[in-house]
């Protein structure tokens, strides 16, 4: 199967995992506030955030893990392979040890980190307990690496599918049965373990001598030693990207209380559904880009590059223009009203989508070919900014300030710097790349104007006339890029390609 192909399936899967995830959550979220509350639910959100963060102790070995695995699959070297493998599942059984103490050690902080009433103390100590159990297969998370370095993102995707399903049919349950907010974590690992159980059970049944030799000891071979060598720039990029990103729900919870989680969680919902998605780009991409450069085919590689640029901002634009202007009905009509924050909370999360899928696809070239290092610095200066910004807007705007401080931190760091280092690194031209983001951009402004007004025409709209407005606009944009921003050859080449996958 070609790398197009591999490339295609993977995005393919993703958008019907996302379509269907987005569905499934839709229909529970409404049921699962009625039965928990806000308090229990906003809670729910926070505690799985703080404990989001015990994912850094694993130092960066999924990063570093990941070029090696790609590069093995490039210069197509099954021992390599295999002892990379090895090499990775010990690590992570180690670390695993660090961060069930760590989790351990949170669990009897979290009432001081999670504020609740006395009456839902004890719950809220329950969940970080399951949360802590959750943590035991982490050794078992190569196995999805070693997928996703195959170009087989698409198995991964179906089974995240089954994930996602299995997880929303466990949280109805528990919330109507009282769990509470142990219920919701319950259900959350109970979908890790399937995941990552049944990608470690495919991966054994093709190699059954992976998981005696991560027995074996390992510190001596070269995959050990390359191993760490690249794990401590990943870890800073994580270390950065967690304060960044896991800390708008803890900080507005710290600030406004758990409760005000809710409505920045439900109003950004969309845009953040369609981030994901956005940066599915990269995540259909990377291993495909990786071995371009392992096989040095490198004017390919900066291709890829610059067209996947123009992708991610033209579809972008399609699906997140829609998205803004008409979240103010969608709010209402999911969750109600009174829990929507507002037409600015919503710009800034469709700001912040279209500008960090962006950023995402640019790091993967970093990142895939084990060079990720040379981002730290300016990961380091876009945190600290982010922090400050948020730190010091929330108590003043109330929950749009951790937004804002993204928002202003990537404007002013990453937007700029990452295209810069893609011309030192690679060759990539920035007058190419600033051609795949202006066209789509410049079409952009009066579409997003057209959809404004025709989003704020009516007070009030039903699902259907909502779905079929949102999705004719989204339509209407992908139509005026294909046939007006893309020149003859780029479509040519675009239809020779979907035939090819067809």
């Amino acid at each position: 199967m070609t790398r197009v192909r591999r490339a295609a399936l993977t995005y393919v899967t993703s958008v019907l995992t996302t379509a269907v995830s987005m569905i499934a959550r839709l229909v529970a979220v409404p049921f699962i506030l009625l039965w928990l509350g806000e308090e229990r639910y906003g809670a729910f959100r926070a505690v799985v955030d703080w404990y989001a963060y015990l994912a850094l102790l694993e130092l960066g070995l999924a990063g570093a893990l990941l070029p090696l695995l790609a590069r093995a699959f490039g210069r197509r070297a099954d021992q390599g392979l295999s002892s990379t493998l090895a090499a990775g599942i010990r690590a992570y059984a180690r670390q695993t040890m660090l961060m069930v103490a760590a989790g351990l050690l949170l669990m009897l902080a979290v009432r001081h980190l999670v504020p609740v009433s006395e009456g839902n103390a004890a719950d809220l100590t329950r969940a970080a307990f399951v949360l802590v159990l959750g943590l035991l297969v982490t050794p078992l998370l190569p196995f999805r690496l070693v997928a996703e370095a195959r170009q087989e993102g698409y198995r991964v995707n179906l089974l995240l599918l089954l994930q996602t399903l299995l997880m929303v049919a466990l949280a109805l349950l528990l919330a109507y049965s009282g769990w509470g907010i142990t219920g919701q974590t319950v259900a959350l690992v109970a979908g890790g373990a399937f995941l990552f159980g049944a990608l470690a059970v495919r991966e054994l049944a093709r190699d059954r001598g992976i998981l005696t030799a991560s027995l074996r000891r390992v510190k001596d071979t070269p995959a050990w030693r390359e191993l760490w060598q690249l794990n401590w720039p990943t870890l800073i990029r994580q270390l950065c990207g967690s304060a960044a990103l896991l800390s708008d729900r803890i900080i507005v919870a710290a600030f406004l209380g758990p409760a005000m989680v809710v409505p920045l969680f439900v109003t950004q919902r969309l845009a953040d559904l369609a981030r994901g998605q956005l940066q599915s780009f990269s995540v259909a991409s990377w291993a495909g880009l990786a071995e371009l450069h392992a096989q040095r085919e490198a004017a390919t590689f900066n291709r890829r590059i610059v067209e996947l640029t123009s992708i991610v901002f033209a579809v972008g634009l399609a699906v997140l223009v829609p998205i803004v202007a008409y979240n103010h009905h969608f709010v209402p009509l999911w969750v109600g009203g009174e829990r929507y924050a507002g037409e600015l909370v919503t710009l800034v999360a469709g700001a912040n989508a279209l500008l960090l899928s962006a950023i995402t696809l640019w790091d993967w070239a970093f990142g895939g070919t084990g060079q990720v290092a040379r981002l730290v610095p300016v990961s380091i200066v876009s945190t600290v900014i982010n922090l400050g910004l948020s730190l010091t807007l929330t108590p003043r705007l109330g929950v749009v300030g951790p937004l804002l401080g993204t928002l202003c931190a990537t404007t002013v760091t990453s937007l700029w710097y990452v295209p810069v280092l893609l011309r030192r690194t690679f060759g990539i031209s920035l007058r190419a790349l600033l051609r795949a983001v202006a066209l789509p951009v410049l079409w952009g402004i009066p579409f997003a104007l057209a959809v404004w007004w025709l989003a704020h025409r009516t007070p009030s709209i039903g699902w259907a006339q909502l779905a079929a407005e949102m999705c004719a606009a989204a339509a209407v944009f992908l139509g005026l890029w294909w046939l007006v921003m893309l020149t003859p050859e780029e479509r040519r080449v675009n239809r020779a390609r979907l035939q090819s996958v067809l």
